[in-house]
């Protein structure tokens, strides 16, 4: 999941992409940089085992800035973003990247609500989940992929339903690793019990 990103100047350009550059643009470097954010945005992962690409799409405005040591890039108006299985979509959505390496290290979603669904492998089967933050990372530890779901936090699985205050679940284990209450929920009947 780690990539690097180099800054393409007229001196590291090929001479064919030197002549297509205007001789002044003011808003020049910041094309250089939004494109930049997309094509590495195109090509991370966020899950290292997958190495799926992450794709999004959003109306509203793309805005990259350096904070802490990494790189920020946020999108807002009906944001959609997805990989493998999974899809998320809500408000807005923030990337994080280190700023180094350029590795994605979370995405932040917020909505009224935030959405999540995940397809079960073969299966018609679905996992939904929505809450007024979603956070997608993976766990620095196991590498599994991680959707915490922050305030009213519902979700809704094959084989039970849970509603609280937050939710942590694992997407490849189909586990729901903590939750903060209070909550409520069902399990469903499982076959020969």
């Amino acid at each position: 999941m780690k990539f690097i990103f180099t800054q393409k100047t007229p001196d590291t350009m090929s001479p064919l992409r030197k002549m297509l550059l205007p001789k002044s643009s003011p808003g020049l470097g910041l094309n250089y940089l939004i494109a930049s954010a997309l094509l590495l945005l195109s090509g991370t992962s966020l899950a290292a085992q997958t190495q799926s690409p992450i794709t999004w799409s959003a109306d509203g405005e793309l805005i990259v800035t350096i904070e802490k040591n990494r790189r920020v890039l946020k999108i807002s108006d009906n944001v959609k973003i997805s990989q493998d299985d999974i899809n998320i979509s809500g408000n807005s959505a923030i990337f994080e990247y280190t700023l180094d390496t350029q590795e994605l290290l979370r995405v932040t979603v917020l909505g009224t609500p935030a959405r999540y669904t995940q397809g079960m492998g073969n299966s018609v089967e679905k996992v939904t989940g929505n809450s007024d933050t979603l956070i997608l990372y993976d766990d620095e530890v196991t590498e599994d992929t991680i959707v915490e779901m922050i305030d009213n936090a519902s979700i809704k699985s094959p084989s039970s339903t849970m509603n609280c205050t937050s939710i942590v679940y694992i997407t490849e284990q189909d586990l729901i690793r903590e939750a903060v209450g209070p909550c409520q929920g069902a399990l469903s009947p499982q076959n020969g019990v």
